[in-house]
């Protein structure tokens, strides 16, 4: 089967999905279809264990600006995608660690640049941290509240319903249980792909397979420094007075924990990615020596949890939510961060195929996904309408173009944000 794509998105989780329907939706019905290659089904990968967690608040003044435009896309989403997705709107409380000056000199920071930003992010005396969770929350001296009140909550079932109704209607060519084989090329582009459906012809091709992307382009001497992090998420039986109905989400970078209020009386948590560069370091070596590759997200161990892993788990929920006592477990699994050295996105133009363009979302994916697949779409059919407002210069492949990744390590060591 030979069939010529204006623009073929390899990855159908939410950034490929958001890329595919915002070039679509710029080219019309009549100037080019828009195809979807993906290895298992729309929607199977990490978009399908996400947090669904909506937030502004990033060190990166860009970032967070474009996180804001994004936090709106997901507000009113139909006009992007064609359909609309169910929100909750909880706010976010962030718990930091106030026993040096180097930390609360970072915080006010970063509240300072967010308010630049026109976001509102703000820090929180204790007796309001107590107000806002119903009395729930344990507050200490030696700890900084902030409060980001648009700060909004999905849940992963939605937004997977949401992607394949909005593929459907946008008239999107899905290629499921497809593997990309190989590519073609015509001077500086790729011309063609191979895949396990057949050949399929290009004027555009898009990445946003994640931490598939270095196995994937390694055969045509693309270096992508995507691995994977793993993050256990957890979910416990809670009474319905211990963690009231509204109560905000509570990003804890003093227990590296999120904590949020899931359907009904279940209080779900799972932690951040890891800024230490040698955590990072670590990731990209297991992920080297890791023989599955990216695969290993389908495997049925993530879905194993360990004495050890519950126990820490336990520990933190109790440290911070006193009332619950000791909660009951209801399950977990392990998920994945698809990550880079500096925790940014890879997001832009390919420095050596004119017609390859990324968008590889850094573990912050979903969050980011409707502004992406604008940007995208801008690249492609030269739309400005959202470049004209944002520099993605700093997300470009280019910062990783000396292939040395540990020297890239060493050189942004001191350089690691706290969001």
């Amino acid at each position: 089967m030979n069939k010529h794509y204006h623009t073929v998105v390899i990855g159908g989780g939410c950034l490929g999905a958001a890329c595919a329907f915002s070039v679509q939706r710029r080219l019309g019905n009549k100037r080019g279809k828009v195809a979807i290659i993906e290895k298992k089904v729309l929607g199977a990968g990490l978009s399908s264990r996400h947090s669904a967690i909506v937030r502004s608040a990033n060190a990166s003044p860009m970032a967070a600006r474009m996180a804001k435009i994004a936090t709106q896309y997901w507000k009113n989403l139909k006009p992007l995608w064609g359909v609309n997705i169910p929100y909750e709107q909880p706010g976010a409380i962030w718990i930091a660690d106030n026993t040096t000056g180097s930390d609360s000199e970072s915080w006010a920071t970063l509240e300072q640049m967010l308010q630049q930003e026109g976001i509102d992010f703000a820090m929180l005396a204790h007796r309001d941290v107590m107000d806002l969770s119903r009395q729930a929350l344990k507050t200490v001296p030696d700890e900084m509240y902030y409060y980001e009140p648009d700060v909004l909550q999905l849940d992963s079932p939605q937004i997977l319903n949401a992607m394949q109704t909005a593929a459907k209607k946008n008239r999107i060519d899905v290629l499921e249980h497809c593997d990309v084989i190989d590519f073609e090329f015509t001077g500086q582009g790729i011309s063609a792909l191979h895949t396990s459906q057949g050949k399929f012809f290009a004027e555009h091709v898009i990445n946003a397979a994640g931490a598939w992307s270095g196995e994937l382009f390694a055969g045509i001497g693309l270096s992508i420094p995507v691995a994977l992090e793993p993050v256990y998420a957890a979910n416990f039986l809670v009474s319905v007075d211990d963690i009231p109905k509204g109560m905000p989400i509570i990003a804890d970078y003093v227990n590296q924990a999120y904590f949020r209020r899931w359907r009904g009386s279940i209080l779900h948590m799972h932690q951040p990615r890891s800024r230490n560069v040698k955590d990072i370091a670590r990731a990209f070596s297991r992920t080297a020596m890791n023989p599955e590759g990216a695969n290993v997200i389908y495997d049925a161990l993530s879905f194993n949890v360990t004495h050890q892993q519950l126990d820490n788990y336990l520990g933190k929920v109790m440290n911070r939510f006193p009332k619950i006592g000791k909660p009951v477990y209801a399950g977990g699994y392990y998920s994945f961060f698809d990550i880079t050295p500096d925790l940014k996105f890879i997001l832009g133009a390919d420095t050596q195929f004119t017609n390859l363009y990324y968008c590889l979302g850094a573990g912050q994916a979903l969050k980011y996904a409707p502004i992406f697949g604008e940007i995208i779409a801008d690249l492609i059919t030269e739309g400005g309408v959202i470049l004209n407002s944002i520099d993605i210069d700093e997300f470009s492949i280019a910062r990783f173009s000396n292939n040395d990744i540990s020297r890239y390590w060493q050189a942004n060591a001191l350089k690691q944000s706290s969001l």
